[in-house]
């Protein structure tokens, strides 16, 4: 996950709970991959693989999963502004819905 934060990007991985940054998003990221890596050799060196997963504080997770959300609806606006499969918005509100379960 990217964020800015006082003038600098911050890069997180999420599911080991690591995180590193850089004046941009391409910096932040190689910085991250660095200590991604450094992380998993001190958890093999140390023989410690069991506790290698570490995940990221509910926080973290919900800030990517509303970043995520935005994103995902945004580019569903985009799809539907450019179908031709409907003509109209009031042709989406007539549209029905089934609805099944897994």
């Amino acid at each position: 996950m990217l964020t800015k934060e006082d003038n600098v990007v911050v890069a997180r991985c999420l599911d080991f709970t690591v995180s590193s940054h850089g004046e941009d998003a391409t910096d932040a990221l190689k910085s991250l991959a660095e200590a991604i890596k450094e992380y998993i050799l001190t958890s093999i060196e140390g023989s410690n693989i069991d506790n290698l997963y570490n995940p990221a504080h509910n926080k973290y997770w919900r800030m990517f999963n509303e970043l995520e959300s935005r994103q995902l609806y945004k580019n569903f606006k985009q799809f539907l502004s450019k179908s031709k499969l409907l003509k109209s918005p009031k042709e989406l509100e007539q549209l029905a819905v089934e609805v099944t379960y897994a």
